[in-house]
């Protein structure tokens, strides 16, 4: 479908026109994220388990460490028998959980209120 005229004014009747020229405009730019999101490993599914081998790569730790962790229940994990498994996403989350705000947050914004 063509462009339409960007100057064109609004009417009932090119209204068909032009939210026919949006959808379409929406789902090439759905296609193009998703692209995106593939190549910068993004679109995958993150809530799936992992074992410890993955945990220590997400983590950069050693096994030595993240067993410490579980041993003290401090990091997000399950376990099926004697296999230990976590999740990517929650990982993540945990690791978010502890940001330390930079100095403009903690002191700079503060005085502006």
């Amino acid at each position: 479908m063509d462009k339409p005229n960007e100057k064109e004014e609004l009417t009932m009747q090119n209204v068909p026109k032009a939210v026919n020229y949006l959808i379409n405009e929406v789902a090439e730019m759905r296609v193009l994220l998703e692209h995106i999101e593939s190549q910068l490993g993004l679109g995958v599914d993150k809530h799936r388990p992992i074992g410890i081998d993955d945990a220590c790569r997400i983590l950069n730790l050693t096994k030595n460490g993240i067993n410490k962790m579980i041993r003290s229940h401090s990091v997000p994990h399950y376990q099926k028998g004697n296999k230990v498994y976590f999740f990517e996403d929650e990982l993540v989350k945990w690791v978010e959980s502890d940001r330390v705000p930079t100095y403009q947050e903690r002191f700079l914004n503060r005085k502006t209120r």
